[in-house]
């Protein structure tokens, strides 16, 4: 795309972000996390998304990067939140066992009255609520953040909340920092299961998934897509997994219904 239409782009997108954090036009997508071998939901991953009007929808891949820059992240995060408080009691009422997952940008968390909102907005939930609750921050961003930061998502984590190091093995992770952050869960990038057919890909996986089990963390396989990619993450007992093979991100009302939610 040449530079002067990706600049008209980016605008467009930028306008649209504005008109619906202004409007507070958001809409949520859940996308299920399942267990392995028996395929059972423990998880959903709360997904935004957002309509322009005469563009149609705009994909995330498009208006996140665009809210990150532009510094319309926090806001946008914050209309997430405020329906995530909203849809959670109903999923947790049909799905009593399930964990929520809302991801966070390191635009927000590093805001100075982060903290103060986000502990407000916890006192708002029932302590039940909250103690279902992931906050995934992208591995990238882990390396980026200060002290003061840390010690904040260590205060969440005395709540209930559990920490999610997302996509890892994207970004340039520090394995000799990894001890220092503050995190329950390790979400693989999907590049590594749908890429698992590689012997090498497959056995990064593998010393992945006994690293999680010898430190008792919990690791999700993103991106998982086929019925293959699934067996191969099974047989090296990997037991968590969320991916289009399970299902696409589905609106509320389809997982308000315990028929609807199985997955595939």
């Amino acid at each position: 795309m040449e530079p002067d239409v990706l600049t008209s782009r980016t605008n467009d997108i930028k306008q649209v972000l504005l008109s619906a954090i202004e409007e507070q036009k958001i809409s949520l997508a859940y996308q299920s996390q399942i267990s392995l071998p028996a395929k059972q939901l423990v998880g959903v991953e709360a997904l935004c998304r957002i309509n322009s009007g005469t563009w149609g929808d705009v994909s995330p891949e498009e208006f996140i990067p665009v809210a990150e820059h532009t510094g319309l992240i926090a806001p946008l995060e914050r209309l997430v939140l405020t329906q995530v408080a909203h849809d959670l009691p109903l999923l947790l009422q049909e799905h009593p066992d399930i964990r929520v997952g809302v991801n966070l940008s390191i635009r927000h968390i590093t805001e100075p009255d982060f903290l103060p909102f986000i502990h407000a907005w916890l006192d708002t939930l029932p302590a039940s609520a909250v103690a279902r609750l992931d906050f995934e921050i992208t591995e990238t961003y882990f390396q980026r953040i200060s002290q003061s930061v840390i010690d904040g998502l260590h205060t969440m984590r005395t709540r209930g909340v559990r920490i999610v190091m997302d996509d890892f093995g994207s970004g340039q992770s520090s394995l000799s920092r990894l001890h220092t952050l503050p995190f329950d869960v390790i979400k693989l990038d999907k590049q590594f299961a749908q890429q698992i057919d590689h012997p090498m890909v497959y056995a990064i996986i593998k010393a992945a998934v006994a690293f999680s089990h010898e430190f008792g963390i919990e690791l999700i396989a993103e991106g998982v897509e086929t019925l293959e990619q699934c067996d191969a993450l099974q047989a090296i007992h990997c037991h968590l997994a969320q991916g289009f093979y399970f299902s696409h991100p589905q609106p509320l009302a389809h997982w308000l219904s315990s028929q609807n939610a199985s997955p595939t």
